[in-house]
């Protein structure tokens, strides 16, 4: 990612710190697809962080190298600030972290968010890979209902992502602030709603195959919002082949 998208990101979560006077963002890593899993790098700084990572107690827990891993940066420690700086820059833009601002305690919050992994579809469960921004900005635009959204609103004063433009996006939180950590349930997901989540792995396959042939002039969040909305439709018309729900997302992007 270019330097000044890093600069106007990090300055932007500056600013909310300071609103929330704090010197802390907590930044969430997902190691997945990465050349090297990023502990070492976490505890090669010379001020401590704080770490942890999300697949703790879990099963996946062999799979921590790749799994996520929250981190807590003091943006005041001037080697904590070029870590993450560095850090940044050295990721595509598809790999950047999801980040937010936080008045709870590093082991509550840590505990809360493993938490949130959990989701279930009636007998069924798995992890919801809430951590990907491109995952993260859909739950709450399409996905989850108000009362569903509340385990990830609770801690955060701030959540904030690049979208696929490299532009900052945020969402405020309420920040409740715990004794300990609250317990809570998976979260239940609908049929319906685990076809809008896949609907966005539809797209990005979608759009390496076809999207050369879509207008050039929108940007690329522009063009997934539109193909995303083409593919909640093809969903609905019960179009169920890919290359029937591909020629109609097309054509509906090329007549928008």
């Amino acid at each position: 990612m270019s330097p000044v998208q890093v600069e106007d990101w990090i300055a932007l979560i500056e600013v909310a710190c300071q609103q929330a006077s704090t010197d802390c963002v907590d930044v969430i890593l997902d190691q997945a697809g990465m050349a090297a899993p990023l502990l070492p790098s976490v505890l090669s700084v010379q001020s401590a962080m704080p770490w942890h990572s999300l697949f703790t107690g879990l099963p996946e827990e062999v799979l921590a190298d790749v799994g996520p891993l929250l981190v807590r940066i003091d943006l005041a420690q001037p080697f904590q600030r070029h870590w993450l700086i560095g850090l940044l820059r050295s990721l595509p833009l598809d790999s950047q972290p999801l980040m937010l601002i936080s008045q709870w305690p590093f082991e509550a919050l840590a505990t809360h968010l493993t938490q949130c992994l959990d989701a279930r579809n009636g007998r069924f469960s798995g992890l919801l890979r809430y951590y990907d921004p491109r995952v993260f900005a859909v739950l709450f635009s399409h996905v989850l209902r108000a009362e569903q959204q509340q385990p990830w609103l609770r801690p955060a004063l701030l959540w904030s992502w690049l979208d696929r433009d490299g532009t900052p996006q945020h969402l405020t939180g309420c920040s409740d602030t715990p004794q300990s950590p609250q317990p809570f349930g998976a979260t239940e997901l609908s049929a319906r709603q685990l076809g809008m989540l896949s609907c966005v792995s539809d797209v990005a396959r979608m759009l390496k195959r076809r999207g050369h042939s879509l207008p050039v002039e929108q940007g690329d969040e522009q063009r997934f919002q539109l193909c995303y909305a083409a593919m909640l439709q093809a969903c609905e018309e019960r179009l169920s082949l890919d290359c029937e729900r591909e020629a109609f997302v097309c054509e509906q992007v090329r007549n928008a």
